[in-house]
């Protein structure tokens, strides 16, 4: 019998509504009870985060067993009923229209939570039927397919910024690095390249942590393998070290993969030292030009854009010019210049028109007498 203080309810996510035996002695376990039978409880439950047991628990030491209902647990095993704050495709409303809420309601009838489960699923529905017409979910926010299609260049760079901070979130800072690079490659004078940088440097510093981390056991793994080599019959050597050159050789193809599509970054290969130095090169060089990147006056350069385009909806072309020569000289790859531009253009040669026109016609004073 494993001693009881292993049986201390570890706080794992997937547990936080869960089956309990509360033992006379006051400790609590929690878990999944598999079966309750004369001979005592059988319970399925976390050692640690990760290991996974059970354990007959003789009824004799149970005070109380709590038991939650199966349509309880398959309610929370549904995960959240709301939509994230970005969506950029149907892939979480498929999940839930689809898959998850019919099997839901079939199995569990009389639940009470069909009521809820029935207002999500409209909820759901509408929501995806907004998405297939074009429109996106961007930090909360819906943006409508006629706002796409009117400046696809700005609303596109957000769709990506927000895949990146996606990524971010989800701790791949690889994959988060690379949506930077597509963004700054293909929306460079996007408006949100400012805030993109920010978060880039970011996912420098976690995949800088997992580096660290990887050279450390490099060098733990490294001195082990040596040894292993030294000690081992030649047969066995051979088989380490042609092992240790496939691991290399697959590491060199995952990083060619990768880059490929003219990607710069690529994962952590943690048996590799020739890829761990060049992941460490990249980052610091990349760091050096972002930082350089992030002192250019952008955010400056959006907001005096921003100024040259109220003045040109309050018909003041003039001001709205000289507020357009201080936002270029700000940031000169702000990508809205150029329509800003065509604007006051626009503007100044409507009024230079309309002061011809006026020239052009005769003055009421001067008009010929009958």
């Amino acid at each position: 019998m494993k001693p009881l203080f292993l049986l201390l309810f570890v706080q794992i996510p997937g547990l936080l509504l869960a089956d309990s035996i509360t033992m006379k002695n006051g400790q609590e376990i929690k878990g999944e009870v598999i079966s309750d039978g004369p001979d005592g409880v059988l319970i399925d439950y976390y050692v640690t985060a990760t290991i996974k047991d059970q354990k007959l628990v003789p009824k004799n030491e149970i005070a109380k067993i709590s038991v939650i209902p199966p349509d309880e647990k398959a309610f929370a095993d549904l995960g959240s009923l709301t939509a994230p704050s970005s969506v950029l495709d149907t892939s979480f409303h498929d999940a839930l229209i689809e898959k998850k809420i019919p099997e839901y309601l079939a199995k569990y009838p009389y639940s009470r939570h069909l009521g809820e489960l029935r207002s999500a699923l409209g909820q759901l529905e509408a929501e995806r039927s907004r998405i297939r017409q074009g429109d996106r979910k961007i930090d909360g926010a819906w943006i409508p397919v006629s706002a796409i299609e009117a400046d696809p260049y700005q609303t596109t760079a957000m769709i990506q910024f927000a895949t990146m901070k996606e990524k971010a979130q989800a701790n791949d800072p690889v994959a988060a690095l690379q949506g930077y690079e597509l963004i700054e490659k293909t929306y460079s004078g996007s408006r949100i390249l400012p805030d993109a940088v920010i978060v880039a440097l970011k996912q420098l510093d976690v995949l800088q942590d997992k580096l660290t981390q990887a050279r450390i056991n490099y060098d733990i793994l490294d001195k082990k393998r040596h040894k292993a080599i030294a000690l081992a019959p030649a047969d066995q050597a051979k088989e380490i070290k042609d092992a240790l050159d496939k691991d290399a050789a697959l590491a060199k193809s995952s990083i060619s993969a990768a880059q490929s599509d003219g990607t710069k970054f690529f994962p952590v290969f943690p048996n590799n030292k020739d890829a761990l130095e060049a992941l460490k090169t990249l980052i610091n060089t990349e760091r050096t030009r972002l930082l350089l990147l992030q002192k250019t006056p952008m955010c400056e350069g959006i907001s005096a854009t921003d100024e040259a385009s109220k003045l040109v909806a309050a018909g003041k072309p003039q001001q709205a010019k000289d507020q357009l020569s201080s936002a270029q000289k700000l940031w000169p790859a702000n990508h809205d210049l150029a329509k800003l531009t065509e604007q006051i253009d626009q503007m100044a040669k409507a009024e230079a028109a309309e002061a011809a026109r006026q020239k052009a016609q005769p003055s009421a004073t001067h008009a010929p007498k009958k």
